[in-house]
């Protein structure tokens, strides 16, 4: 099977640095590590913008599939275009469509619903993390939402007594969250649902929410890679890398690249969700012979390999 480029790469209007990721294509896990195999060592990448800002990209001595964009000038500005451009150590060059950045509104608030789930069944309990938002009355918005969290995992017989230990691990939400105001243009989001973070543990989870633009190509994009996870049914792939984006093969604009190179402007909000008013005594006993065995539960979506002791710092002013 011939052996794909694989772009995945995003400029927003956040300070760099950018990570870029080339890779061929090939089965890729979460993990940063890209198998030597599998990473394109020794590319040239510039992005360039439409006012004539150009910059290359610096590899990641450590990952070298990882090309990271630290210029300033180059930082995402809402109304300007960004074009990727890569040459491959066998000489062959791509380049990207030019992508405009869209504004995005305000993400106003973002909050969390405890869902208790049927006792009769071995499903976890669940939070609910929903937000709010506005969309503005010109018409041709298109959003995509990414969402993440710390939460603590239990280890041990009973942690909170003294008998195991606490610790922190990502839960990560679906690449895929996608939204067209064509629908609704002008009105407001409300109750959208972001992540469903299950409990693994008691303790407070601390959830990041970003809320990005789109291109109407972007939404595309992310649209027919949504309708394929759901046929696969692997709805936590670690990357978008089976589908054909806006990055082709200099020359040939029918020879495309895997995976899309995107310009978002973002909107983020954290929060911090507390389980201090759960019935600890209740939880262990219904949730304690899963959680404490050998086995802990396949819980899609959780990292336990990027597992921290301690809850992550500065969580609420990160930023500011």
């Amino acid at each position: 099977m011939e052996r794909r480029l694989v772009v995945d790469g995003l400029i927003t209007d956040e300070p760099p640095p950018y990570p870029i990721k080339l890779t061929y294509s090939g089965n890729l896990s979460r993990s940063l590590l890209i198998p030597d195999e599998l990473a394109i060592n020794g590319a040239v990448v510039f992005v360039d913008d439409n006012l004539g800002n150009r910059t290359q990209l610096l590899q990641d001595p450590l990952n070298p599939a990882f090309y990271w964009l630290r210029d300033a000038r180059l930082r995402g500005v809402p109304g300007r275009s960004y074009t990727l451009r890569v040459t491959l150590p066998d000489g062959t060059r791509y380049q990207s469509r030019p992508e405009r950045m869209a504004p995005v509104p305000e993400l106003e608030r973002v909050y969390g619903e405890y869902r208790e789930s049927d006792r009769n069944t071995s499903q976890l309990n669940t939070f609910l993390v929903r937000i709010d938002t506005q969309d503005p009355p010109t018409p041709g918005n298109y959003y995509r939402w990414q969402a993440m969290c710390y939460m603590p995992v239990w280890s041990g017989s009973d942690p909170l007594r003294g008998r195991g230990a606490i610790s922190y691990a990502p839960f990560y939400g679906l690449l895929t969250n996608v939204l067209s105001d064509q629908l609704i243009n002008g009105n407001r989001v409300a109750g959208r649902l972001v992540l469903t973070p299950p409990l693994v543990g008691l303790g407070a989870q601390y959830v990041e929410v970003r809320q990005y633009s789109l291109s109407r190509e972007a939404y595309q994009y992310w649209t027919r890679y949504e309708q394929q996870l759901a046929r696969s049914g692997t709805l936590f792939d670690a990357q978008p890398a089976s589908i054909e984006g806006n990055v082709y093969a200099a020359g040939d604009s029918t020879r495309l690249a895997l995976g899309y190179f995107g310009v978002s402007a973002v909107s983020r909000r954290r929060i911090v969700m507390e389980t201090d008013t759960l019935d600890y005594n209740d939880f262990v006993a219904r949730f304690g012979p899963v959680l404490f065995s050998n086995t802990p539960p396949s819980v899609p979506g959780l990292a336990r390999e990027q597992t921290q002791a301690a809850p992550p710092p500065n969580w609420l002013t990160y930023g500011r």
